[in-house]
């Protein structure tokens, strides 16, 4: 019966401190809402692609890529995110082919939306137009046609 009391106890306080690690290391999510606007059309689809540093958006490897139905005007999309640093791309994928279609030259065929882009000049680097998540937050994007 002591031996078996002994097992118990070992196994609670193991069983114990493994949900105490665990709790230690689980990561915060921060609710954030992207609001999406001046939709001009229905068409297609918006494939919103969130970067989590340079290197992934210079890559083009997203932490985050979601599809949604466009809506005329406004489309408001929630996430959740942990504490750090991202960079939401946006680009209305008219004809669906999952791709922003460009010009020769490189101007976009399709409306194209950036974080903190005030869609003035050529955008900049993921430093540029990167937002620190810390708390639940509203990012607002607005698509833009070139």
């Amino acid at each position: 019966m002591k031996i078996l009391r002994r097992v118990v106890i070992a196994v609670l306080i193991q069983l114990v401190c493994s949900l105490s690690l665990a709790a230690e290391n689980a990561v915060k999510e921060n609710t954030v809402t992207v609001n999406i606007s001046k939709i001009e059309s229905p068409e297609g689809q918006i494939i919103l692609c969130i970067y989590d540093s340079s290197d992934n958006y210079d890559k083009r490897i997203a932490f985050q890529e979601f599809k949604i139905t466009p809506e005329i005007s406004n489309v408001t999309f929630e996430t959740q995110l942990p504490d750090g640093e991202y960079l939401v791309m946006l680009v209305q994928d008219i004809n669906y082919n999952g791709k922003l279609d460009t010009s020769f030259i490189g101007m976009p065929k399709e409306p194209v939306g950036l974080s903190n882009y005030d869609g003035k000049g050529i955008p900049g680097k993921f430093k540029k137009h990167k937002f620190s998540v810390t708390e639940d937050m509203t990012v607002s994007i607005p698509l833009k046609t070139f």
